[in-house]
């Protein structure tokens, strides 16, 4: 293999990788505390953006705009950096 032939190689590999990244970023069920904004979406307390993904709980969730909720379920993020989240629990914090 030459030299040019590894370093194509390796700049395909990180192409894959990062193509890829959101299914990797995947992993356990965590738990946000955030507002649900006018476009259905949670915003948590620092400031990040959940996209609700749809489910059984997501209209739910989209329908208590203005309200705090905590929510449990898990996260994917795109290459972008955009997160997706799947509901798998809720709450309205009062």
């Amino acid at each position: 293999m030459t030299k040019r032939t590894g370093i194509i190689i390796g700049i395909l590999v990180v192409f894959l990788m990062a193509a890829f990244a959101g299914s990797i970023l995947a992993g356990e069920a965590i738990t946000i505390v955030g507002v649900v904004n006018d476009d259905g979406q949670i915003v948590d307390d620092s400031g990040v953006i959940y996209e609700i993904a749809e489910n059984s709980n997501s209209e739910a969730v989209a329908e208590k705009t203005g309200n705090k909720v905590e929510v449990t379920g898990m996260v994917e993020e795109d290459s972008g950096g955009n997160k997706m989240l799947t509901i798998e629990s809720f709450k309205v914090i009062e």
